[in-house]
């Protein structure tokens, strides 16, 4: 049954997303998870933007390091465009709550600037709505009190 779910998914990814979005080139760092207390590497197979439709998202498609499924989807927005330590103590607490990873990436790597990211693994064709609407809300909840250590900085 997760197979036939991997290819659902699959292909409402190929019929659904692929329209409206642009393949980001070049070459790409791999990202790496904790599973059972040892990191494993997830090579990212393609990496596409979804700007045309969601503003600073992104589609990462990795090779799997188990056999089966063979490829990952995760959908991730970008928190700031220059990652910095104070912005991922801020987004920690969003990110622990909400069962989702926040890694510090290079979308663009010729310009050598780090965002921090908010990912979610996508497994089902179905929680990719879903998934879209949870993290514009958990970045708007970040911007919010982003803006509000602004206010307290200028006010001092």
């Amino acid at each position: 049954m997760p197979e036939l779910n991997h290819i659902d998914l699959k292909s409402f990814i190929r019929n659904n997303i692929f329209k409206d979005i642009k393949k980001i080139r070049g070459k790409h760092a791999p990202i790496s998870e904790l599973y059972n207390n040892q990191f494993k590497t997830l090579k990212i197979e393609k990496l596409y933007d979804l700007s045309e439709k969601n503003k600073n998202f992104f589609l990462f498609i990795v090779k799997n390091y188990s056999k089966t499924p063979k490829l990952r989807y995760f959908l991730a927005i970008s928190l700031a465009n220059n990652s910095s330590d104070l912005l991922v103590q801020i987004a920690k607490d969003y990110a622990i709550k909400n069962d989702l990873k926040l890694i510090q990436y290079s979308i663009f790597p010729k310009m050598l600037r780090i965002q921090l990211l908010l990912i979610k693994e996508i497994k089902q064709s179905e929680g990719y709505h879903n998934s879209i609407e949870k993290l514009k809300s958990i970045r708007h909840k970040f911007r919010i009190k982003l803006d509000h250590f602004k206010n307290l900085i200028e006010n001092e």
